[in-house]
């Protein structure tokens, strides 16, 4: 494993690098990924490389990490709680696999299984939430396994499409995550 944050079975999380400019762009240009996180700019890997030279500076509040195969180190996806919150005690999730062919192995469901124990164990979080479009049905699965509750709908909140598209608002709060832990 290479810099390892958080361990699991078959992923881990590491901080991500400028090196892995390369993986941010591919996340954010693949037209599979781009429908479900309703993105329109392209960008560089230049771009993202720039961008990762300044993500952890003091007093920011996005934490990204490389989701990687513990089997061969690879990076297939990124993950990352935005607008944290140490205050509030709150923090907005969001994960995404990269490479398509790591998807449907149950990367995702680990990786977002690790980040609420990062949140909740390490931040000492109370709660976090995520939007998530209503026709990403696998998406809403691995947050319903992580504990994640369907707390509202957002309706026509974005247009795709020609059409506009639903999200749903989805929460966990910290004695949740405690209990499933039991």
């Amino acid at each position: 494993m290479i810099n390892p944050f958080v361990v699991g079975e078959t992923v881990y999380l590491r901080p991500m690098e400028p090196a892995d400019g390369r993986l941010l762009a591919a996340c954010n240009n693949d037209p599979t990924v781009r429908v479900s996180f309703f993105t329109h700019t392209p960008t560089s890997v230049a771009m993202q490389e720039d961008f990762l030279r300044t993500v952890y500076a003091k007093g920011s509040d996005y934490l990204p990490f490389a989701i990687c195969r513990v089997t061969d180190d690879q990076a297939v996806g990124v993950t990352a709680l935005h607008r944290v919150d140490l205050v509030s005690r709150a923090a907005v999730f969001s994960v995404c696999l990269c490479d398509g062919h790591s998807r449907g192995k149950g990367f995702a469901k680990e990786a977002t299984h690790l980040m609420m124990r990062y949140a909740f164990d390490v931040l000492n979080l109370h709660r976090v939430q995520l939007h998530v479009w209503t026709e990403n049905q696998g998406a809403i699965h691995i947050y319903e396994s992580a504990g994640f509750q369907r707390e509202g709908l957002l309706r026509e909140a974005m247009a795709h499409d020609g059409k506009y598209c639903d999200f749903l608002v989805m929460g966990l709060l910290e004695d949740e995550w405690r209990s499933r832990k039991r």
